[in-house]
């Protein structure tokens, strides 16, 4: 997300970027789009130099933008200005152009993706021509591997969390249930490709989503689909069996009292947001954010010391660890599975502001990918496809 060192030689490139942090709301509007800085033309140590073909935009990519990720208690090394501005983004896939001396597995011309940690200042965002990485941080794509820059750029967040919680499940050998709450979303559609093509078969999946995407995630892998504009899913649910595992990509107390009602004893839910509902969309009080925490940390706490009289086991799988060979492989090459592209556009000013927009609204289906090497009008979806 931040600029490392520049050199004393300007080359400049085109980004998305930052000069000072977005108010509330405000990203797809305020955010730039012009030249910067590029990160370096000489990379040192292990860093590696990448020439980005494609970057998904995520909602944590909008709330980086505007210093209200979790709530706003990440901590910033410096603020961005007019003079040292940021980048956003953090999900990509390129050719490499250059490497630093120390770096062993990577050489120039490979294809490859990755994950830029937000969290590490040093390292400058996703959404521009050029990127910097460290090498443990990049994934090589395989030459055998049938898949584009944009479907690369997609995928690896979807195979860090919708792998992660797919592989904290404990899924009986027949006749598992699992609810996916939020299952239209980009992880959410990968999660159901997962649990369909893993199991052969041998699992009944609902997903909770709008009634628009229903179609979509039948197709994905889903038995059912329940519309949460109906009523709550909980009480949709009431009549049928009860449930092994919920997958939650939704958060707050709604998803979270909904799948208790329809788990049954001894099941999982499994959270990638925790207890509050589009935490990272305002910055939270302190005794908000602690409250968060310790909801989080308490969960836990319960269902690990007292495992044999809690209900339900609760797991966070809200984490972010550096994406590796093994989960990008393990989803991408091993299952087949690609994710779901609800909307790519060229890297031109007007339609970037336009999917900033519908990142930020919460309600896109699938993931939403900028095209670096695409100077068209973009694929556009009507308002119709969206929830």
């Amino acid at each position: 997300f931040f600029f490392g060192s520049q050199d004393a030689e300007v080359n400049t490139m085109k980004a998305l970027h930052l000069t000072q942090f977005c108010s509330e709301g405000s990203v797809a509007d305020s955010i730039s789009f012009g030249d910067v800085p590029v990160p370096t033309t000489s990379p040192v140590k292990r860093e590696v130099l990448v020439a980005v073909k494609a970057s998904a935009i995520n909602v944590d990519d909008i709330a980086l933008c505007q210093d209200t990720a979790m709530g706003g208690w990440i901590t910033h090394r410096r603020t961005p200005t007019v003079a040292h501005p940021l980048v956003g983004g953090c999900e990509y896939a390129g050719v490499v152009l250059a490497v630093g001396p120390d770096v062993k597995q990577l050489t120039a011309g490979d294809r490859v993706c990755g994950v830029q940690n937000p969290l590490n200042n040093s390292l400058p965002g996703t959404w521009a021509e050029q990127t910097l990485a460290l090498e443990g941080d990049i994934v090589p794509i395989p030459a055998e591997c049938d898949i584009s820059f944009v479907e690369a750029a997609a995928s690896g967040m979807s195979a860090l969390v919708a792998g992660d919680m797919y592989k904290r499940a404990h899924l009986p050998a027949e006749g598992c249930r699992c609810l996916v709450i939020g299952a239209s979303g980009g992880l959410g559609t990968v999660l159901l490709q997962l649990l369909r093509g893993h199991t052969g078969g041998r699992v009944h999946i609902a997903a909770v989503c709008s009634g628009t995407n229903a179609e979509m995630v039948k197709r994905l892998g889903a038995d059912e689909a329940i519309d949460y504009r109906i009523g709550p899913f909980a009480d949709q649910l009431a009549t049928q069996g009860k449930f092994d595992v919920a997958f939650d990509f939704v958060g707050g107390s709604e998803s979270e009292r909904g799948a208790a009602r329809v788990l049954r004893r001894g099941g999982q839910f499994i959270t990638a947001c925790g207890p509050m509902a589009g935490i990272g969309d305002r910055k939270l009080t302190c005794c908000e954010f602690s409250g968060w925490m310790c909801g989080v940390m308490g969960r836990l706490m319960k269902s690990m010391c007292c495992c044999c009289c809690a209900r339900v086991t609760y797991e966070f799988a809200g984490g972010m660890p550096p994406l590796k060979a093994r989960d990008f492989n393990a989803v991408v090459i091993e299952a087949g599975i690609r994710p779901e592209i609800a909307l790519e556009v060229p890297f031109t000013e007007a339609p970037l502001r336009a999917a900033l927009a519908r990142v930020a609204s919460r309600h896109t289906k699938g993931k939403v990918v900028m095209n670096m090497e695409h100077a068209g009008a973009g694929t556009h979806l009507g308002e119709e496809e969206v929830g």
